[in-house]
């Protein structure tokens, strides 16, 4: 009797240490660093719209800048209508106006090319006021609503792209898969599978702990309605025909490069194409992580914006003028 007590009690406390371990790991799912942004687009020079508006389906209110092209007339039309937007997202950690990647400077460019910008922040950073995240499963609703936002206000699906860093560049391939959503997709330094960067980073002595997954999976679904199975971008890509375009650091050591390989083979791309960053994936030499754009200016804007006046058609203000890499 007392060996049978003494295994159930050995039983017991294993369980509950499993659990409770589970728990733990789906519980980081859900927990971001809140920073505020630094400066807002008139350090810039640009004019902007404070704005606010939900989620798709309503269960996140979000913050965002609305920075609308020049206009090329005097009609009474949508501030929307007829022009190319492009949505910017940010990683995890970060805000809207994040001055390591750039995006500040990134706006100002694609504005000058004649793009309109909304920059906004996902649910649980920057200004957006709900507190929790979900690693990128409820976030891509943000997105899908940045979209439904513009459309209100008076634009053309097909003619939004969206720009994504980090966790806001898998958000961007989780959206952007989704159909009459957006009409290009520019993901900068995304993982393909959230299950595969969980593996990765679970080596050497941290490798019993690959034991939990199934247990912070099942964890992650009861206590937070998270499937984490479902942050698979490259999953949603592979399944969805919205042009996508791939950019990764080869230097990055948050999420390896082999990730745009995978989300470049998602995609269609053939071994050539991702290695000599010929098509549809561009790995950038020297770059870290989100580091393309400090990296190489010049031509991280002519690509990012070549490729959305191929599939977003040229903005109405289209101008060709040179690409300012200062700071």
């Amino acid at each position: 009797m007392g060996f049978l007590k003494r295994t159930f009690t050995l039983l017991g406390l294993a369980g509950g240490s499993y659990i409770g371990v589970s728990s733990a790991m789906a519980a980081r799912l859900t927990q971001t660093t809140r920073v505020r942004p630094e400066e807002d687009p008139t350090s810039i020079g640009l004019d902007y719209e404070d704005v606010h508006f939900s989620s798709r389906g309503g269960d996140a209110e979000l913050s965002g800048w609305f920075i609308p092209p020049e206009p090329v007339s005097h009609t009474p039309e949508p501030i929307a209508s007829g022009n190319s937007w492009i949505a910017m997202v940010n990683g995890d950690n970060t805000s809207r106006s994040d001055s390591k990647i750039g995006t500040m400077r990134i706006a100002r460019e694609l504005h000058r090319q004649g793009f309109g910008v909304l920059m906004l922040d996902l649910r649980g950073r920057g200004d957006s006021p709900t507190e929790l995240s979900s690693s990128g499963y409820f976030e891509r609703l943000d997105l899908q609503g940045a979209s439904d936002f513009l459309v209100s206000r008076g634009a053309d699906s097909s003619r939004i792209g969206v720009l994504g860093f980090s966790l806001g560049g898998v958000v961007a391939l989780l959206a952007g898969s989704n159909p009459n959503t957006y009409g290009a997709v520019v993901s900068d330094s995304a993982f393909a599978d959230l299950g595969l960067m969980f593996k990765h980073s679970m080596t050497r002595f941290k490798r019993p702990l690959r034991a939990w997954l199934p247990g912070m999976e099942f964890m992650a679904r009861t206590l937070y309605r998270i499937d984490v199975r479902e942050i698979s971008p490259a999953r949603a890509i592979a399944q969805s025909d919205t042009p996508v375009l791939i950019i990764h650091g080869e230097e990055d050591s948050e999420v390896p490069v082999e990730h745009a390989r995978l989300l470049g083979r998602a995609i269609g791309a053939s071994f050539d194409e991702i290695e000599m960053g010929q098509g549809s994936v561009w790995m950038v030499p020297d770059a870290g992580h989100t580091g393309a754009f400090r990296t190489q200016p010049k031509a991280y804007i002519e690509k990012i914006v070549k490729f959305f006046e191929l599939h977003l058609g040229a903005p109405r203000n289209s101008n060709s003028s040179t690409v300012d890499s200062t700071e």
